[in-house]
């Protein structure tokens, strides 16, 4: 069952009109919203006229990761976008990415080699390591980037992603800057569906609380009540906004790209989502023993095919992962044979043809897991951090986490087994859904009457 978020039960919710793929159950619905009336528009008020004024559609820059080698990232990123233009938003809305990224598989060279040199130093020494290579990318690549990309908006938006948090100084840096920027052309901004991270050292802590202290800021919105916690003690006093929870966006991305399989073939098939080790430490303190991890993805695979399943084995797209998995490929064909194969993805298109095509998902990616419940397949998320707990709680499905260093491979597949037998509830993913259309509602009539 959904419960904590924006909105409430209603029952006067519109159908939503078809979507890019396809037409989608009627079933599914937006909420009410007020949309921005043009110049041209006859409920306009007579003295907004007289005055000469109309209200635009506003033209909304949104800060994230977007093309982020972890598709995961896009794929939020593109349903966010698609769902603010439906809902009244300029076509001229779009992300721009905080590396300066312009495209999917515009990715930094070496990434893996220094993700791997960089989980070999202590925090101290990390800290002191990337401060010239952030100050040099601030000054030579991401500022004027956000500069060019800014002109014409009318208002900005952080979000979503993981992006309220203080990993090697990165995200306070970038956040920094995209704030003076916005500020330069007094942008208005609202936080929408961030993460919100713990462990921030005192130079992201500044800089953070430098950032969000903005007379801009004109609201606050996270995605799980854990970040509520975090916001509301580290910033909400300096920043004036106590923060509320919305829905991923991702979670709508089953009504704007159409299902690659009907699920009615057999045998069904079952999706393994790998992440490697070093992905792993980077973000976590509870990473499995590297050797445990590998023994445990194999003989998974191998317990899936036993119960009969096919196995589509892949990854996010993060090159950390796909050099991983690549490694394991030999091993997990030995344990799986013609019954496992390889998708490749090079797209959040492509990533959800995938997922849509399964019966039953293990993944520790969470907008994996997410992008599986909103095409109501069932998955098994594999406890790593709190956000991905976070989630599975949020959609009633906690007793499909399973940490890998507790959890048997044949306990991890029955337990895909009885996932796969109980499904999704449909009133329940659509109630989810609806929140995610009420929350973007929400943020769209927050930043969206620009005179």
């Amino acid at each position: 069952m959904s419960i904590g978020f924006l909105g409430t039960r209603t029952g006067s919710l519109r159908t939503l009109p078809p979507f890019f793929g396809g037409e989608r159950q009627a079933s599914t619905t937006e909420p009410s919203l007020i949309r921005p009336k043009m110049r041209d528009d006859p409920a306009m008020s007579s003295d907004a006229e007289g005055e000469g004024l109309a209200l635009e559609l506003p033209r909304i820059r949104l800060f994230n990761v977007k093309y982020s080698p972890n598709l995961g990232d896009g794929l939020l990123s593109e349903c966010l976008e698609k769902a603010l233009i439906m809902l009244g938003a300029s076509p001229d809305t779009w992300s721009i990415d905080l590396a300066a990224r312009q495209a999917y598989g515009d990715t930094l060279p070496g990434r893996t080699q220094i993700m791997s040199m960089l989980d070999m130093l202590p925090n101290g020494l990390r800290q002191q390591f990337v401060r010239l290579p952030l100050a040099m990318q601030a000054r030579r690549k991401w500022r004027p980037h956000y500069s060019s990309c800014l002109r014409g908006a009318t208002a900005v938006v952080i979000g979503g992603g993981n992006l309220i948090s203080d990993i090697d100084l990165n995200f306070p840096t970038k956040l920094s800057l995209a704030v003076e920027e916005a500020a330069r052309l007094s942008l208005p901004f609202v936080v929408y569906a961030s993460g919100v991270t713990s462990h921030w050292t005192r130079r992201g802590v500044s800089m953070l609380e430098k950032t969000f202290a903005s007379r801009l800021l004109r609201g606050v919105f996270v995605r799980d009540h854990d970040s509520k916690l975090l916001w509301d003690a580290q910033l909400g006093q300096v920043s004036g906004f106590q923060a509320s929870v919305v829905r991923d966006p991702a979670l709508l991305v089953s009504q704007f790209i159409a299902p690659s399989r009907i699920h009615d073939a057999r045998p069904p098939v079952a999706g393994v989502g790998i992440m490697s080790h070093i992905a792993i430490r980077y973000h976590a303190s509870n990473a499995p023993d590297t050797q445990h991890l590998e023994t445990w993805y194999a003989e998974l695979v191998r317990e899936l095919v036993r119960k009969g399943f096919r196995v589509a084995i892949f990854t996010n797209g993060s090159p950390e992962d796909v050099v991983y998995l690549a490694r394991l490929r030999p091993r997990l064909l030995t344990a799986g044979g013609k019954a496992v194969c390889f998708p490749v993805q090079r797209t959040p298109t492509e990533l959800c043809a995938i997922i849509s095509s399964l019966d039953v998902l293990v993944a520790y990616r969470m907008h994996a897991v997410i992008a599986a419940y909103s095409y109501g397949v069932p998955a098994i998320g594999l406890a790593w951090d709190r956000k991905l707990r976070s989630f599975m709680s949020s959609v009633g499905c906690e007793e499909f986490l399973c940490d890998v260093a507790e959890v048997s491979p044949t306990a991890a597949a029955d337990l895909a087994c009885q996932a796969a037998a109980a499904g999704i509830a449909e009133e329940d993913r659509t109630q989810v859904m609806r929140e995610a259309w009420q929350g973007i509602s929400q943020l769209i009539n927050l930043i969206g009457r620009v005179p």
